[in-house]
């Protein structure tokens, strides 16, 4: 069977990579799995609206990847493409990534850019509410600016071709490259060989 392509969208929380994600599916025909779809339904089905109940939300955060990585294996094993969004941490997540893109054609989508402009939205996304009460986003700025300055929201250690997205030019310049070229890098990448 040829191996389905697996698109890995990665990057600090605030990024981008949900929307980028979001067109590349749609424009790729390929099934969307974003973490927080994971975490929110864990949320809502077995509890933990509290916001300060952070080991709760530690625990469901690891079940959230150990899912992520479950469903996407099984329908790589099924030959079903997938555009796989998370916060994958550099020196942490390559090792449970790596034999899903073992088994699929696969490239990394890196959202990135300046630091403080990813924080400031991080920020007013928690303000604006916009996500689960869970995800304790106030709280979680300090650990986002930490894990920024130590480099973990970097792009991830695999043996695969990547493309870095700078995310925070500005509001009317969402993406360099632009979405075409890296619709068109992401195609070239995880076409099968001809």
């Amino acid at each position: 069977m040829e191996r389905p392509p697996l698109v890995i969208v990665n990057g600090a929380p605030g990024s981008g990579k949900s929307t980028l994600a979001g067109k590349l599916a749609t424009a790729l025909q390929l099934p969307l799995l974003m973490k927080d779809d994971f975490k929110e339904t864990l949320y809502d089905t077995v509890g933990g609206d509290n916001p300060v109940d952070l080991a709760w939300s530690s625990q469901l955060g690891k079940a959230t990847y150990a899912l992520l990585y479950l469903v996407s294996g099984r329908l790589a094993q099924a030959g079903c493409g997938a555009i796989l969004e998370a916060n994958f941490y550099r020196g942490w997540s390559e090792i449970e990534l790596a034999p899903l893109v073992a088994q699929t054609r696969a490239v990394q989508v890196y959202c990135g850019g300046d630091s403080e402009t990813i924080i400031r939205r991080y920020r007013e996304r928690s303000e604006r509410g916009e996500r689960h009460p869970g995800h304790n986003d106030h709280g979680a700025i300090p650990r986002l600016r930490e894990n920024l300055a130590a480099g973990r929201c970097e792009p991830l250690e695999l043996d695969i071709p990547l493309c870095r997205v700078d995310t925070t030019t500005s509001e009317e310049i969402r993406y360099v490259p632009t979405f075409p070229a890296i619709l068109a890098f992401v195609t070239q990448h995880v076409q099968p060989a001809s």
